[in-house]
């Protein structure tokens, strides 16, 4: 069973790290007249696993007198997510990053979202 999770572990490593590599962070370039655009996305990911209990011999006082109790266990999972940050110009003047949404509006946005919460929950 041993080499079973260490088969299945390797491989969603490999499948994580394919999603998440620079293939999902820097898009195709785009050219138009004299700029090359290139997208970003801000990329993360993440890995758990866990395992279990070899078999065990236990006394048990339940009622049904079942004297023996076996576990075993392994679980793992994954995810990746992608979401765009902005874009890289590049002109003959230079290369500059251009950033995706402005952050002072994401603050006024949760700040209204805020407000809104509040006022609606003294209803």
């Amino acid at each position: 069973m041993h080499t079973d999770v260490d088969s299945v572990l390797a491989t969603v490593v490999e499948q994580l790290a394919e999603a998440g590599g620079a293939g999902s962070v820097y898009g195709a370039p785009v050219e138009r007249d004299d700029r090359t655009v290139i997208p970003v996305a801000r990329v993360a990911w993440g890995f758990g696993g866990g395992a279990g209990s070899e078999a065990a011999d236990a006394e048990d006082d339940s009622e049904d007198g079942a004297g023996d109790s076996a576990g075993e266990g392994y679980g793992m999972g994954g995810g990746v997510s992608a979401s765009p940050a902005g874009a890289l110009e590049i002109t003959d003047d230079g290369t500059q990053f251009v950033r995706y949404g402005s952050p002072k509006k994401l603050v006024a946005v949760a700040l209204v979202a805020f407000l809104a919460g509040v006022l609606l929950g003294r209803r």
